[in-house]
């Protein structure tokens, strides 16, 4: 500042410095330090006495003036390092709250919610378990309960909690699931009780259904279809001829050597033993057999019918029942009859096949009178060439096997010559044929 310039004591500005709290309290008279520590506060301009309007300061007055405001100026300054420096200990203090009674209100609070807790879980420990272990004693037994077949866990709780088995559905799959029980099998079971627990239901269907009564349905070889459906129906018990044809004509029933332009079913399922369950419907006794005939035929490679033999896989099922119905000789004897049938086909002969001309007349045997051998059916190959439009019969594996698979030879005709055991004569000469057919006739054979 320049000593010349006049100095006007509003121009400075006073200082104000935080306070802090001070240990003990200084007199009134006391006078700030010459050093201008921070530890006492500085006076405000309202606290400096204010010079008389009358009166005006003298050049030391002035001069001192000065000093103190460039002396304030630089406490100002100075504030912030003196602020960074460590306090003493006894320059600031940390007040801490005086303990209350909250810290005890949070426990009892806590102590309650636990309880409460507790409770809640008891009692449901308590609805479980009453769930799981019914009281008091089991009830009457249930008569009969069937699983179906593919049922899960799942469905098999529904059906017992809803025939009085067990209580609750949803609790037997989390139990089972926690025991790591099932699967178990489709039948019918008849030991269940009303109100059993869980585990006694699950030692029920531990032990299984109970054996299922099987039907023993026998069909022969060389059979009609429609007396196999009769003697199916019979066997059976439960089923009707009428409702086994239905199925057939419904077209539920598949086999891949059926031709699509063919309805009748002949031929084309598969004599045999079979064993059925009691409660068998027809698509599933019908299906069994067509299935077996499949098996039965692609083992004998009929699916390569067309290249072993030049002949569909339905016309030899066809050659087959022909077979099956002349002779029930051995395996040799028809195979000569399937070469003779073979040779009279690729001449483009009648076959002459007496079995075929009655199969048109609808009768299963007999003989064969001047009219019945004149008859208009497709079936009579005393007077169609080629072969019938459908199979005949049943055929079995011998004659199926004898069909695509003939042994090499020139026969042409053969004829009955001995009943017992069932033997024929084979030959290529048509006068050998009818002197062994006269002298089987002359002995009665036929």
């Amino acid at each position: 500042m320049n000593s010349s310039e006049e100095f006007d004591p509003a121009s400075v500005k006073p200082v104000v410095r935080r306070q802090r709290p001070r240990p003990t309290e200084e007199p009134a008279g006391a006078s700030a330090p010459s050093d201008g520590d921070s530890q006492q506060p500085a006076q405000t301009q309202a606290q400096r006495p204010k010079p008389s309007s009358s009166v005006k300061p003298s050049a030391a007055q002035r001069s001192a003036t000065a000093q103190r405001s460039a002396t304030a100026q630089r406490s100002e300054t100075a504030e912030p390092a003196r602020r960074a420096r460590p306090q003493a200990a006894t320059d600031e203090y940390v007040v801490l709250p005086a303990p209350s009674g909250g810290g005890r209100n949070l426990i009892a609070i806590g102590a309650v919610s636990l309880l409460v807790l507790g409770i809640m879980l008891g009692s449901l420990l308590l609805w479980a378990s009453r769930k799981i272990n019914p009281s008091g004693e089991q009830g009457e037994v249930i008569a009969s309960l069937v699983v179906p077949s593919g049922a899960t866990t799942a469905s098999i709780a529904g059906l017992l909690a809803e025939n009085g088995v067990i209580s609750d559905a949803r609790m037997f799959r989390y139990y089972t699931g926690w025991k790591n029980a099932g699967p178990w099998n489709a039948g019918e079971y008849v030991e269940f009780r009303a109100s059993s627990s869980f585990d006694q239901a699950i030692e029920v269907l531990d032990a299984g259904p109970v054996p299922i009564q099987a039907k023993v349905v026998r069909v022969t070889e060389g059979t009609r279809l429609k007396e196999a459906l009769i003697a199916i129906a019979d066997q059976m018990g439960t089923i009707t001829a009428e409702q086994l044809q239905e199925t057939l004509d419904s077209g539920k029933i598949l086999s891949a050597y059926k031709p699509e332009d063919v309805t009748s079913w002949e031929g084309l399922l598969f004599p045999d033993t079979y064993e059925f369950e009691e409660t068998a419907t027809p698509q599933v006794i019908l299906q069994t057999m067509a299935t077996q005939m499949e098996k039965v035929l692609d083992g004998l490679g009929y699916d390569k019918a067309q290249a072993l033999q030049g002949r569909s896989s339905y016309e030899l099922i066809t050659i087959a029942s022909l077979i099956e119905k002349e002779t029930g000789s051995p395996v040799e004897e028809r195979g000569k009859i399937s070469r003779v049938i073979s040779n009279r086909l690729d001449d483009s002969e009648t076959l002459g096949i007496d079995a075929s001309v009655l199969y048109g007349l609808d009768r299963a045997s007999g003989s064969l009178s001047k009219s019945d051998l004149a008859s208009n059916t497709p079936y009579n190959t005393r007077k169609v060439k080629g072969l019938p439009p459908t199979p005949i019969a049943l055929p079995g594996k011998a004659s199926l096997e004898a069909a695509i698979d003939p042994p090499a030879g020139t026969w042409r005709y053969y004829v009955l010559t001995s009943n017992d055991p069932p033997e024929h004569l084979f030959t290529d000469s048509y006068n050998e044929f009818l002197r062994a057919k006269d002298d089987a006739q002359a002995r009665g054979v036929f």
